[in-house]
This record gives C-alpha cells, structure tokens and sequence, in this order.
C-alpha cells in the first residue's frame, strides 16, 4: 500500500494538471463614468491556437440599475480573422427574465451574461480582434459600468451517441 501511494499520487497530480482551464481569452473593459458611446467598440485581441478546436464565446454585462431601466443590453460583436475575413453576431444580454432578475448583484452592478456562440470554430488559428458595441439607437448609453468577454474551448461529448 505504501509503495502505490506515491503513483497515486502522481497521477492524481497529472490528471489535474491536464484538465486545467482552458480559457483563451477572459478580459472586462470598464466605461468612464457608466457610459457607453454607440460608436466606441470595444477591441478585446485573442490568440487562437487551434482551428480545430471549438470554443465557447461567453459576453456579460455589468450595470448600475438605478441608471440602466432596460430589461436587455443588445450587442453587436464583430469578429477579425488574421487573414482579414470578419464575421457579426447579434446577441443580446438579458437582465430581466418574466419580470425576474437575471445574473447576480456585484459590487454594486448587476452582471448578467450571454453565450454568443456554442461550439464556435475559428477558420484561422492566429491573433484574431473581437469588437463589441453596444446596439441601441442611443448616442451614449448610460448605466453600463463593464462588459467582459469570455472564450472557453469546448469539448463535444461524443458518449451519448454509443
């Protein structure tokens, strides 16, 4: 028993250290002053390292609820291959889901988040740009404290199709 442990040991040691994260990008841009201007988008910059792989692209929001009175934050999110090519996606962060709050009180702000793609491949390994603007027909938006940006890779469970 005593000379197992140490190989038990190990491989507990090894097992943990190969299931880590594997959050590729997990980045928050704070606005000045809770405003967030329509024509200022946010550039978040991640280094894809594999094409192959698929990711999961996670967006929250935090606002000041006694400035912020909607219910949703529409966004717009702008994707930058290393060769140029782009891709858009609309997605929208609810805060309030029939008449129920959505997310959880931090600091003050209520933070929600949206996952904008599920099982998402890049075309490109390489450093590709996310732009995020906010997708209202206001010129400044109040109440917008922070928007943070997740990628996750993704592993497809394959199990349930034996």
């Amino acid at each position: 028993m005593k000379r197992s442990l140490p190989i038990v040991l190990l491989a507990a040691l090894l097992w943990c250290g190969c299931s880590g994260d594997k959050t590729i990008l997990n980045e928050e841009r704070i606005f000045e002053r809770n405003v967030w201007n329509r024509f200022t988008p946010e550039s978040f910059s991640v280094n894809v390292p594999d094409a192959e792989a698929y990711y999961h692209i996670n967006i929250s929001a935090a606002v000041d609820t006694a400035r912020y009175r909607y219910k949703e934050v529409p966004l717009n999110v702008i994707l930058e291959s290393p060769n140029g090519e782009t891709r858009q996606f609309s997605t929208v962060v609810l805060l309030e889901d029939k008449g129920r709050p959505r997310g959880e009180m931090k600091d003050g702000y209520r933070e929600a988040s949206a996952r904008v793609r599920s099982y998402f491949s890049f075309n490109h390994a390489g450093k590709h740009t996310l732009k995020v603007g906010q997708q209202t027909s206001q010129y400044d938006l109040e109440g917008i404290h922070s928007i943070s940006v997740e990628i996750e890779t993704a592993k497809i469970d394959y199990s349930h199709l034996d």
